[in-house]
């Protein structure tokens, strides 16, 4: 990934960072170990229309999911003794954790415990995967004609655990040699928005009017509807590392 975005990509952008309490009983899975618990969530951006709406309102995107492998979890920091330190940590949940969100869902996903301390940077790296014969990535809507017919839409990328369709999120202090002091008291929450409008904005009206339809469906991947698939897929890619800063 050649792409940082500070603070809103246009895909798959940090939405802001937030504090709340939890509790043991989080019905949300828990991976890693420490006493700061961050909370991971995911949701469609709003347009303030229902839906993520783009292309003039053909395309109204309602829902989704994501489909994570694992979280690999690198920090930088500093210890109670004045030492600098580097570590890597590979987090797995128990399962595949299949992530459903729509534009309303603003909840915490998943949580990840790391130890408190003096942070320099925290770098998250989401790893997605296919599972259970369903994509890493999926998007579903509907898709409106100029002439006002409407058909059920669905996006899917099947990526075979490809590196190109992972996310990273990198956490800093405002300033790149800054500390940011994390503890159990106030824990953070990132939460995770999912841009639409960025992802279909390369696809013009024409492309769709005329995409080949399956079932009555139109469906877009990497084996149909082609063209309009490697367009949202560059996007993806291109906007998929996210930076914020921590004042």
């Amino acid at each position: 990934m050649n792409t940082t975005h500070k603070l809103y990509a246009l895909s798959f952008g940090l939405l802001g960072l937030g504090l709340f309490s939890c509790s043991e009983d989080s019905d949300p899975d828990v991976i890693g170990e420490g006493d700061v618990r961050i909370g991971m969530g995911v949701k469609l951006s709003s347009s303030g229309n229902p839906g993520a709406r783009i292309l003039n309102a053909e395309i109204d995107v309602q829902s989704g999911f994501l489909q994570i492998k694992k979280i690999e979890l690198e920090t930088e920091g500093q210890d109670e003794n004045g030492n600098l330190f580097e570590r890597e940590f590979e987090l797995k949940f128990k399962e595949i954790k299949k992530i459903d969100f729509n534009e309303f869902d603003a909840g915490v996903d998943f949580f990840i415990n790391i130890p408190s301390g003096n942070y320099e940077e925290i770098e998250f790296d989401i790893d997605l995967i296919d599972n259970r014969n369903q994509p890493s990535i999926q998007l579903e809507g509907t898709y409106t004609y100029q002439d006002g017919r409407s058909v059920p839409m669905k996006f899917e990328v099947y990526g075979n655990d490809d590196d190109d369709f992972d996310f990273e999120v990198e956490l800093e202090g405002d300033e790149d040699d800054d500390l940011f002091f994390l503890d159990g008291v106030n824990n953070p929450l990132a939460l995770f928005q999912i841009d639409a409008q960025g992802w279909f904005s390369g696809v013009s009206t024409s492309e769709l009017e005329s995409a080949e339809l399956t079932n009555g469906i139109l469906l877009i991947n990497n084996d149909v509807n082609k063209s309009i698939y490697r367009k949202v897929e560059t996007r993806i890619k291109d906007s998929s590392d996210v930076e914020l800063k921590m004042n």
